[in-house]
């Protein structure tokens, strides 16, 4: 809320008015010490949202036109303003080549009207996103998904670009990296011994679940559980040499 007061009574008076009619700026809990003794009548006080007094004039054409002034700036809304959770995403040292792994970029929107990303793309092919294009109301904030699903071993790096409406930063740059990795494979996940670890074996364990069966106890816990499964999991489509 924006106030406009006229500083014309002493501090219980103003006391006062702020009993009757609810407002709570700052100004008038702190009449009669928070301003210089020669406040009058004549004298206008420009308040903002959060009761901070933000210009003093006098009731002559000069100073009017500069209250006026100060009061159209402070009406004034803030464009969309875009902020990043993070600069950079790092998929880390030890991405599985074959599987994908997922990070979140969260975009904040700290400006005073809807913020308009038009579009989110990377130079790395192995990169999926899973919205492109979205509006981020004033003060709130979207979630990204950013996945990426290497096809092959080694360190990577690459860039992401957000477009938005952001008149001060239409177009910002995300660095991307990490490194991928050859798992071995577990050939004790292969059950039926085919030489491939598929749907064939995940019946046959799904079967075992539960069980203290030692063919299927993937981790020698004494029972095939669901650390079991997760290392079923992590060994499933690949192939035993």
């Amino acid at each position: 809320m924006l106030g406009l007061d006229v500083y014309n009574g002493s501090k219980s008076q103003l006391q006062d008015f702020r009993r009757v009619t609810g407002v709570t700026f700052p100004l008038l809990l702190q009449a009669g010490r928070a301003f210089p003794r020669t406040l009058g009548v004549d004298h206008t006080l420009v308040v903002d949202r959060k009761g901070i007094i933000r210009h003093i004039g006098i009731r002559r054409p000069a100073s009017i036109t500069a209250t006026a002034a100060r009061i159209r700036e402070l009406l004034r809304v803030p464009p969309p303003a875009i902020k990043l959770s993070k600069p950079s995403l790092d998929f880390g040292e030890d991405v599985p080549v074959g599987l994908s792994r997922t990070l979140t970029l969260v975009v904040h929107n700290t400006g005073g009207e809807s913020l308009y990303i038009s579009n989110i793309q990377s130079d790395l092919e192995e990169i999926t996103i899973n919205t492109t294009e979205v509006s981020v109301a004033a003060g709130d904030s979207a979630r990204v998904a950013i996945t990426f699903t290497p096809a092959e071993t080694g360190p990577f790096s690459g860039t992401l670009t957000i477009l938005s409406d952001d008149p001060e930063n239409r177009s910002i740059t995300v660095v991307v990296s990490g490194a991928v990795i050859v798992v071995p494979v577990n050939p004790r996940a292969d059950f039926d011994g085919d030489g491939k670890i598929d749907f064939g074996d995940f019946i046959a364990f799904a079967q075992a679940f539960d069980s203290d069966n030692p063919t299927f106890d993937l981790d020698g816990s004494g029972l095939v559980d669901f650390a079991d499964f997760l290392e079923f999991a992590r060994n499933f489509g690949k192939s035993v040499p």
